[in-house]
């Protein structure tokens, strides 16, 4: 039997493939249909791929019992992988491996697979996640070319091509690949996502504002992660054309009450929230919902470009017990880290959360002193470059705060020459100037 991707699965069950399917069609295209895949494994147990993705499944959900639930799945998986094709076999080896968190090893089957079988488009879609975390746009990229091939008329395939595009700098091809990608297949979110990132880097905010606008309709059904990430890049656009009220108004209808529990909801919302605070804006009481919900998290420490933004929210709320959990957390990570990561968590997580933690404090000198060590090396957290883009802010700010004009002057030059159209960094130059003069 296949999978709508016409990869070779050991089963009999039509259920099997079902629930596979469904699970791929809601990975791949932020969809909601996952939970299929856990009565196809427990009806099929000797199919390991279904196993192993309902193990990853339990990884997702990010309920205190994940672990338990994953490693069920995942044991299942373990056991059947030697009846499955080479195909499963490496793909259920990738998906172990990421629950032993050997990412390098989980990589290096995710590019065997890309390689050899390209028509495995989940394979490289989680790939692909796994070197977002890390930072690493050229691995983005090359996983989706290895595919595309196998997967000219597949409009997720174009999506996921053009959001490393994008993360390369390759700004046209991105646009152009994205574009390709809606006209294909209109609810295609992830191409959406990947244009609104090509717009803000471009200072694009009228553009990207209608881009957003005329397919907001079609997130409606996607899980909370793309629903809400969506709504935050058209939230941006306002805030960087100084429409505040709209960039709030998007906050409080979108971006923060789809599901306040997980973890990318949170952090589209503290991003927002900050920035907003770093315009200037009065967000009133709003911190206080977000640091209730990231204090009621479990702290798994898996991904430092999360933590970072936990630690401000608890901080900037006054969740001073959840935060000395959370931290010590990250210390314990970051002793114990594999090589691929130990310099992301030792030299770039650690200094930069006590960082955040001075400046929701307002010991902006503190800022300063510990972002600077973290500053050249934050791509290695993940994220994107919009996304980080937050922290680069705090530098800015706390430069001035401390009126070192000598320094934050030519970086604000730098960023107005680059997205001259960009009202809010006009507006931020502006203000540095006259208190230089004034100093």
């Amino acid at each position: 039997m296949q999978d709508l991707y016409g990869n070779r699965v050991t089963t009999t069950s039509a259920e099997t493939i079902d629930a596979i399917d469904r699970f791929t069609e809601s990975l791949i295209g932020y969809g909601t249909d996952f939970g299929a895949v856990f009565p196809a494994s427990d009806n099929d147990p000797d199919c390991a791929v279904v196993a192993a993705l309902a193990g990853l499944l339990g990884l997702f959900i990010e309920t205190p019992d994940r672990l338990d639930i994953a490693g069920r799945y995942f044991a299942r998986a373990r056991d059947a992988a030697g009846q499955g094709t080479e195909r499963e076999q490496l793909l259920v080896g990738a998906l172990l491996a990421m629950q032993d968190g050997d990412i390098a090893k989980a990589l290096k089957l995710h590019r065997t697979l890309a390689e050899q079988y390209p028509q495995d488009l989940l394979s490289a879609k989680i790939g692909q996640t796994h070197y977002f975390n890390l930072g690493d746009d050229d691995g983005m990229l090359w996983l989706a070319d290895q595919v595309m091939d196998a997967h000219r008329d597949t409009a997720y395939a174009h999506g996921m091509r053009a959001f490393g595009l994008e993360q390369m700098s390759r700004l046209s091809e991105a646009e152009e690949e994205a574009r390709r990608a809606t006209d294909m297949q209109r609810r295609e979110p992830w191409a959406h996502h990947a244009v609104a990132h090509v717009m803000i880097t471009q200072g694009r905010l009228d553009d990207g504002i209608r881009w957003m606008e005329a397919l907001s309709g079609e997130w409606e059904d996607c899980n909370s992660f793309m629903y809400t990430h969506n709504w935050w890049h058209l939230a941006l656009f306002h805030l960087e054309s100084e429409d505040f009220s709209a960039a709030l108004s998007l906050y409080d209808k979108h971006v923060w009450g789809r599901d306040k529990t997980f973890s990318q909801d949170q952090i589209n919302a503290i991003s927002l929230l900050w920035r907003l605070e770093l315009a200037g804006v009065d967000v009133g009481d709003r911190w206080a919902d977000v640091a209730d919900h990231v204090a009621a998290r479990t702290f798994v420490n898996d991904q430092p470009f999360l933590d970072m933004q936990y630690a401000f929210a608890l901080a900037r709320g006054g969740k001073m017990e959840a935060l000395a959990t959370l931290m010590e957390g990250m210390k314990r990570r970051a002793e114990g880290a594999p090589a691929l990561i130990r310099i992301a968590w030792q030299e770039v997580a650690l200094p930069a959360t006590e960082a955040f933690v001075a400046y929701a404090r307002g010991d902006y000198g503190g800022t300063l002193s510990a972002l600077g060590s973290a500053r050249a090396q934050m791509q290695k957290i993940g994220g994107s470059h919009a996304q980080r883009d937050l922290f680069e802010q705090v530098w800015i700010h706390s430069l001035i705060k401390k009126k070192h004009f000598d320094e934050v002057l030519p970086l604000l030059e730098q960023r107005v020459a680059f997205r001259a159209p960009v009202k809010l960094d006009q507006s931020l130059l502006r203000n540095a100037q006259t208190q230089a003069a004034l100093s």
